[in-house]
């Protein structure tokens, strides 16, 4: 008998979404409201316990930030199950192994009586040892890993928008490893790391070196030193 998704129970609190395949049998995943939306898994067949309609759920925006995923992890030997919710500008989604294999995975709509603008997505994932996520792609097909934070649509910069973006992380990250470059040498705990302060300083002083408009390695090579040379001085 197949099951009967989208059917709310009679408390009109869960719904069952949907039922996947996986190494160990099928499993169901289950949307319920309390106070938010939660989104869990249980394996087909099992029992509740202590009334809870899920083995393991995770809820919709309560965390300090929204992110386009929102998702947890559920992992048995040597495979995953990753499910949550994703917002709407996640166009499809997909189960990523810790070896950043990439496994298929898929999105379900909840039932308009939720009233939840994000949907409920889940995948399996094998070899998976310790590990595997629920990642998106958005409508331009660009990854949206699970940590990113929702700032809204995803559009597609400029290139003007994008060097300018470069510039002000280099000089960001310029102006810091200068002033750090300043401090350290006089704190003898902080010495071991000023060889690897100044690596950092000159690989983005080589970067913006091609922001400002190198046009090839030598030259590059030779603005970068010019450009380190001029945030220690100014910083």
């Amino acid at each position: 008998m197949a099951p009967n998704l989208g059917a709310v129970d009679e408390s009109g609190a869960e719904v069952l979404l949907d039922e996947i395949s996986t190494p160990d049998g099928p499993f169901e995943l289950v949307a319920h409201r309390r106070e938010t939306v939660w989104i869990g898994i249980r394996r087909k067949g099992w029992p509740r316990v202590d009334g809870s309609a899920t083995q393991s759920a995770i809820g919709l925006h309560t965390g300090s930030a929204e992110h386009y995923v929102e998702a947890s992890v559920s992992i048995h030997g040597t495979w995953g199950l990753a499910y949550g919710g994703v917002s709407p500008e996640v166009e499809r989604v997909a189960v990523r192994n810790e070896r950043r294999e990439v496994f298929p995975a898929r999105i379900i709509r909840l039932p308009p009586p939720f009233e939840e603008e994000y949907r409920a997505a889940w995948g399996v994932a094998t070899d998976c040892g310790m590990e595997c996520e629920l990642i998106g792609y958005d409508r331009h097909g660009r990854l949206i890993a699970p940590d990113t934070v929702r700032t809204g649509e995803r559009r597609v910069p400029s290139a003007a928008e994008s060097l300018e973006l470069n510039r002000q992380h280099c000089d960001s990250g310029l102006r810091y490893y200068a002033r750090a470059l300043k401090t350290m040498p006089s704190i003898p705990e902080q010495a071991e790391h000023v060889g690897p302060v100044r690596n950092s300083l000159h690989a983005l002083a080589l970067v913006l070196a091609y922001v400002e408009g190198a046009q090839d390695e030598p030259s590059a090579m030779s603005e970068a030193r010019e450009i380190v040379l001029r945030y220690v001085a100014s910083d």
